[in-house]
């Protein structure tokens, strides 16, 4: 199990405060004898709303930091080593499927990245401004290098693509006079063709979605 992967805030909160209570001291202290501020510990194991902060987790850096210091964390946490399995995947994008599968910036009060298991290669991430929360915890990744020309080789693909139309995200779909198009394939079982999301008018560029974390 990686860390972050399965593991609720409470689990996480929960073997943070063991940890301690096992060593005789306080979370400052051990907070402190990791070399970061007491305040990262107790904020988030108190659930301190300033700055958001009862919605964040801890970063693989302060995780480093911390088992690094007291191994017996790690064993609490489930993560022999945390470095050599885990990643801090960075947030560059918010998917709204209600409005027209637009891309937009990151919302104020989701955290900037995610914690997941170590891949290869790099990878940045979307992920989904509103819906169910089945579909809200998606998340869309993405190399983060964009592609700036030979677009037909993504025909089909799912692709984040920025256009004339705006920045979107869909299956991308190339009609017989040569256009583009941003279409939704999921609606082909129903219909002759994949119901059309929107015209993608002079591509500048766009991000083949590698994988979707459900």
């Amino acid at each position: 199990m990686y860390y972050m992967n399965f593991m609720e805030r409470e689990q996480i909160k929960s073997a943070l405060v063991n940890c301690a209570s096992s060593h005789n001291i306080s979370l400052s202290e051990m907070a402190a004898e990791s070399g970061i501020a007491p305040a990262t510990l107790t904020s988030f194991v108190n659930d301190v709303k300033s700055g958001n902060r009862d919605k964040h987790v801890l970063s693989m850096v302060t995780i480093n930091k911390l088992t690094k210091r007291w191994p017996d964390l790690a064993s609490q946490l489930k993560i022999a080593n945390p470095s050599s399995y885990v990643k801090i995947v960075p947030y560059i994008g918010m998917i709204d499927r209600t409005n027209g599968h637009t891309v937009g910036g990151l919302e104020p009060d989701r955290p900037s990245s995610l914690s997941v298991a170590s891949v290869q290669p790099n990878y940045v991430a979307y992920g989904v401004k509103s819906g169910h929360p089945i579909i809200k915890s998606r998340v869309y990744f993405v190399k983060p290098e964009p592609i700036y020309d030979d677009f037909n080789n993504y025909i089909d693909n799912l692709v984040v693509v920025e256009c004339d139309e705006g920045r979107l995200v869909g299956h991308l779909f190339q009609h017989n006079s040569g256009q583009f198009s941003i279409v939704d394939i999921t609606t082909i079982k129903n219909e002759k063709l994949p119901k059309k999301i929107s015209d993608c008018t002079n591509i500048k560029w766009l991000q083949k979605i590698e994988w979707i974390k459900p």
